[in-house]
């Protein structure tokens, strides 16, 4: 997916001087796919798609509106297990 996507949408939004995209690995949360976090809310974001950046940009970063449809559920961070986690065999 990349970060340069988030920039230019970003960029797009007019928001280039007050939101940054950084890079950062799996953020262990490796069975969810892409992973994005938006901060301070700290709204994590799992199997995040190249068409779903600018729906987060726009609704999330620019309006304020989490994603749902994206959203991680709280007990699926950082967790021994979760669905997606798979089960040791």
């Amino acid at each position: 997916m990349g970060r340069a996507l988030f920039k230019d949408a970003i960029g797009a939004a007019g928001l280039k001087a007050t939101v940054r995209a950084n890079k950062a690995g799996c953020l262990d949360q490796c069975e969810h796919g892409p992973t994005v976090v938006v901060y301070p809310e700290a709204t994590w974001y799992g199997f995040v798609q190249p068409e779903d950046v600018a729906e987060i940009v726009r609704e999330h970063i620019l309006h304020g509106r989490p994603v749902e449809r994206l959203r991680l559920a709280e007990a699926c961070l950082n967790a021994a297990s979760c669905p997606h986690k798979p089960r040791p065999q």
